[in-house]
Formats: structure tokens, C-alpha cells, sequence
């Protein structure tokens, strides 16, 4: 119980910081105003801003490569001599999404890419198979990794069932992380505090429902 104070509080910071209607709180991929930078590789380096210029700015970093947009999946890319790392921020401030990071190293097979690979467009593996096109981008995530042609990137991380990875990390972390089980022994005005901390909590939850209405 000592934790409810703690979630109920998380929640209304949560429910707050939601915009209103349902979709807007759903990740659509960067504004038509975003910051864009194309570089001779065939790069595109999409940023939008959080709260900018504030003490709690936010910078949101997106890729299109070839065209065609990398979606959130790759904890870890490469094309060409370009290697990035998918950052999800813990604060409301930072950088979340693709940022540059030092050169990936991808093993090299001796073994030929297949003619079926290539008219697929993509193959699963953790090798970079001889003859595989030098356009192919290398996308890694937690068990597994993938070549694809930026036009058929997309197509393979829908088909792989690859989970979206979080750009930002929930307000609920911290109040939800287990902590070191303390004795049971608690004098009654503790108890009576942590019972008053969680009806406050509450009462400011039912606010902000309110105010939302």
C-alpha cells in the first residue's frame, strides 16, 4: 500500500500531460514542419522539439533513408559507413529516437546472398552475405537482425512482427519499481500519514478528471 500514493500521484501527472482526444496521445511520425537535413549518402535527419527552448525541450530524431522512413524498431542500424542507436528518454527533457552514434561493426560472410533474397528485397541474419547490394541497410533488435533495401525495410519489420520501441519512458517507472521490503513493524502515526499521502493522491486524480471533462 505505501505505494499507492506514489501511482495514483504518477497517473494524474500522466493523465495531465495527455493531449486531448484519443489519437493525439498515439506517435504519428514527424510534423510536415520538422527540421530536415539531407546529406549526399541519401540520408534524411528529421528533428521536431518538445517544450523548445525551455528547461524541458526535447528533441525527437527521425530517419528516411533512399525516401523511405526507417520506423521505430532498430535498437541498432547501419547504412553505409552510418551507425545509429535508438534512445528512448526517462525525462521530459533529451533526445529520443535515432541518434548518430561510432561506427557498428556488422560481420562479413563468405556465403552469397540468394537470388530469391534479392528479389525479396530483405533477409533475416546476423551476417552480411557476399553480393548482398551496398544500399542494404542492417537493422538490429533484441534476438535478431535483418538487410533490407530502404523501400523494403518497413515491409520487413511488419512481416518479422517487430515491436515498436518507446521514445519515451512512463511517468509510472519510478513510482511502479520494486524496492527493498522494509519490516511491518510501523508506528500508527506512520501508518496514518501514508493513509492521509494516498487520499490526497486520489483527490488530485478526481481533479484532473474533472478539469478534462
Amino acid at each position: 500500500m505505501k505505494k499507492a500514493p506514489a501511482v495514483l500521484i504518477a497517473l494524474v501527472l500522466m493523465f495531465c500531460c495527455l493531449p486531448a482526444g484519443a489519437d493525439a496521445a498515439l506517435p504519428a511520425g514527424p510534423a510536415p514542419d520538422a527540421e530536415r537535413v539531407e546529406t549526399p549518402e541519401g540520408i534524411t535527419f528529421i528533428t521536431t522539439y518538445s517544450a523548445r527552448g525551455s528547461r524541458s525541450e526535447a528533441r525527437h530524431h527521425y530517419l528516411e533513408i533512399g525516401g523511405f522512413p526507417v520506423p521505430d524498431v532498430f535498437s541498432r542500424l547501419k547504412y553505409r559507413d552510418c551507425s545509429f542507436v535508438f534512445s528512448s528518454r526517462q525525462h521530459l527533457w533529451g533526445d529520443d529516437g535515432y541518434v548518430q552514434t561510432g561506427d557498428l561493426a556488422v560481420p562479413e560472410s563468405p556465403s552469397a546472398v540468394e537470388e530469391k533474397q534479392l528479389e525479396k528485397g530483405w533477409y533475416e541474419g546476423a551476417e552480411r552475405l557476399s553480393g548482398t547490394p551496398e544500399n542494404w541497410i542492417w537493422g538490429a533488435w533484441e534476438g535478431g537482425s535483418l538487410f533490407a533495401a530502404p523501400e523494403k525495410l518497413a515491409e520487413a519489420a511488419k512481416e518479422l512482427k517487430l515491436p515498436v520501441l518507446p521514445r519515451e519512458g512512463s511517468p509510472l517507472y519510478e513510482a511502479l519499481r520494486p524496492v527493498p521490503a522494509e519490516p511491518d513493524a510501523e508506528s500508527p502515526e506512520k501508518k496514518t500519514q501514508d493513509t492521509v499521502s494516498g487520499d490526497e493522491a486520489l483527490k488530485a486524480l478526481e481533479e484532473a478528471l474533472k478539469e478534462k471533462k
